[in-house]
């Protein structure tokens, strides 16, 4: 029980960790500072801790690590929008 509320808590700073990039991107329409390759690569690692997550039935993981997924990949396609806009 004190592990999952650990693994909750440690899960869910991880998550918000990245909203308040997501909302100043969003707002500012400016992600020229942030590397694509970067995110992808955190992309990658928050899906496969989900998976991780999944297999290994831990709710912490599977509930905060697929909310970080998600706020990482609003991020991408933010920054991807944004380069190909810049590209036209």
């Amino acid at each position: 029980m004190l592990v999952d509320v650990i693994g909750f808590i440690a899960g869910f700073l991880s998550a918000v960790s990245l909203i308040p990039q997501l909302v100043k991107s969003y707002r500012t329409r400016s992600l020229d500072d942030i590397s694509l390759t970067a995110l992808l690569v955190i992309l990658a690692a928050t899906g496969l801790w989900t998976v991780y997550g999944i297999l290994i039935n831990s709710l912490p993981l599977i509930v905060t690590d697929g909310f970080l997924f998600l706020v990482d990949l609003g991020i991408v396609i933010l920054k991807i929008k944004s380069t190909l806009t810049k590209k036209q």
